[in-house]
């Protein structure tokens, strides 16, 4: 029965990283240092619609 110690093993250090992975997310939303992923132009307004015909043609 190996492999029953095994799987209690790895279960426990992967307890010990979600609770190591939680601690860190509860601490990093705290300060507001944080940059943001996008900011700017990127999120406020942005470039207009544009619509472009499908490639191709064919037709009739």
């Amino acid at each position: 029965m190996t492999d029953q110690n095994g799987n209690e093993d790895l279960k426990a250090k992967m307890r010990e990283a979600l609770d190591k992975k939680k601690a860190n997310q509860r601490g990093g939303s705290a300060s507001g240092d944080a940059k943001e992923k996008a900011h700017g132009s990127e999120v406020v307004g942005g470039a207009p619609k544009m619509h472009r015909r499908k490639a191709g043609g064919g037709g009739s």
